[in-house]
């Protein structure tokens, strides 16, 4: 049962860097509409075989999922803001 689990989170994760990388190297630019795109492609593919509506819930779901994330972790963090070295 694990191994199966592991098995489609890197089939997820596979889809999703591929797409991502393919879309960012398209553009030639490092932004959140990159991971965006690529959690629609990704949640549709997955998706697809349940029909339209499906893939359409699975490209939204991935979507919002990868713009939260990736606005997360683009968020300056505190550290950065005073550095009592420099």
């Amino acid at each position: 049962a694990s191994w199966s689990s592991a098995k489609n989170f890197g089939l997820v994760g596979g889809i999703f860097a591929g797409t991502e990388c393919c879309i960012e190297g398209f553009r030639a630019k490092n932004d959140l509409y990159n991971g965006v795109a690529a959690g629609c492609i990704t949640g549709g593919a997955l998706a697809a075989k349940a029909g339209p509506q499906a893939a359409a819930l699975g490209c939204a779901g991935f979507a919002g999922f990868s713009a939260a994330i990736d606005y997360y972790m683009r968020m300056p963090n505190d550290d950065t803001a005073a550095d009592p070295i420099a």
